[in-house]
């Protein structure tokens, strides 16, 4: 097929979809319809958000980038989200009116669903991220919990095909028949459709706030989830998170890992690759340990469930940023990082490879 009939193609599902949905062709606000309700919710007196009920509403997303929530074929501005890449791989939420559904409608068969319905989307980074499950997805349900509303019939999840994404929802005490999954449903109509502002996002940039994640969101998961009955004596004081086989994509390794992982085996340390565990295992065995290392990565968000004081060891490259040091700050924990060069190749800035040189590793105190 040719670009050019692809692109026909395109032009063609458009037009059909438009002609059975009709367009979207304006831009409102909640404040702006009666078919909308608000409130405000605050945490620590601190963190605000606005909580929506939009009555007979639809919601559309690409699963990507664009979100949007529909009320009489017009777009609701704040609820709905459209993240695009900036330089230097940066994301940030950019105006309403770069939202997809203002150019293309809504190109895929409505589902209408029997009920009320809480949208937990978030962005791509929500679907396969472990990081943005953990700080952006779930604590949605934290500020939904603060609403007052009840008996939610179905919610709506960015995916369910990492081990972590349903246990998590269900060990919240959520039917699994209560799992709408987003990738398979991208366009649904539903009785009441409920939206929270992002949990962390306050200054329109993503990528800044994963470097602040508020401090009650971590109060939240631990008393969610470390009330659940956990068996700890399997696991190591001693843990090293490895990449090598959790990454589906060919970006941010240690290229000497063998070297490095035979050094801290013989540190004591068991070598642990996170997406082999279930989400019940990480938490016991960043609960039961004392001494966490690894490279830049996800993994770490797992510190929340730890102890505090725990020693924290992040290897890393001056372009991975804050997030992680500024994360076991706010728990408590110390930290301790260890800088290496970007190796030169392809992969630029946090995605690139690193060699982390051993002489240094032997020189760190807490490692001997």
């Amino acid at each position: 097929m040719t670009y050019k009939n692809f692109n026909l193609i395109k032009k063609i599902r458009y037009l059909f979809f438009n002609f059975i949905y009709g367009k979207i062709y304006k831009i409102t606000s909640f404040k702006k319809t009666d078919k909308i309700k608000s409130k405000k919710i605050s945490f620590l007196n601190k963190y605000n958000y606005f909580f929506y009920k939009i009555c007979n509403g639809r919601l559309y997303s690409n699963t990507v980038s664009d979100t949007a929530f529909i009320i009489n074929n017009k777009l609701v501005k704040e609820p709905s989200f459209q993240f695009r890449e900036k330089e230097n791989y940066k994301v940030v939420n950019s105006r309403i009116k770069d939202n997809l559904v203002l150019k293309v409608g809504t190109p895929n068969f409505k589902k209408k669903i029997n009920g009320d319905v809480l949208s937990l989307l978030t962005g791509g980074a929500g679907k396969n991220n472990y990081w943005h499950w953990i700080f952006d997805v779930l604590p949605r349900i934290g500020i939904f919990e603060k609403s007052g509303e009840k008996n939610i019939d179905f919610y709506l999840l960015p995916a369910i095909t990492k081990i972590y994404q349903k246990e998590s929802i269900t060990l919240l005490s959520i039917l699994e028949k209560k799992i709408l999954d987003g990738e398979k449903l991208k366009h649904i109509e539903c009785k009441n459709l409920f939206a929270v502002d992002h949990p962390c996002v306050f200054n329109n940039n993503p990528s800044k706030a994963v470097e602040n994640i508020p401090s009650w969101i971590l109060k939240w998961l631990r008393k969610k989830y470390l009330s659940k009955k956990i068996s700890k004596s399997q696991y190591s004081k001693k843990i090293f998170i490895s990449r090598d086989k959790d990454s589906n994509l060919d970006r941010r390794k240690i290229i000497n890992s063998e070297q490095v992982e035979n050094f801290f085996k013989k540190k004591g340390f068991s070598i642990l690759t996170l997406g082999e565990h279930s989400f019940s295992e990480q938490i016991s065995a960043f609960k039961n340990a004392k001494l966490i290392a690894g490279l830049h990565g996800a993994g770490f968000a797992n510190m929340v469930f730890s102890d505090k004081k725990t020693n924290i060891i992040e290897i890393k490259s001056k372009d991975n940023g804050k997030a992680i040091m500024n994360l076991a700050k706010k728990c408590g924990h110390k930290y301790l990082e260890i800088l290496e060069k970007n190796e030169k190749s392809n992969l630029k800035h946090q995605n690139a490879h690193i060699k982390v040189n051993i002489d240094k590793l032997e020189k760190i105190k807490l490692l001997n």
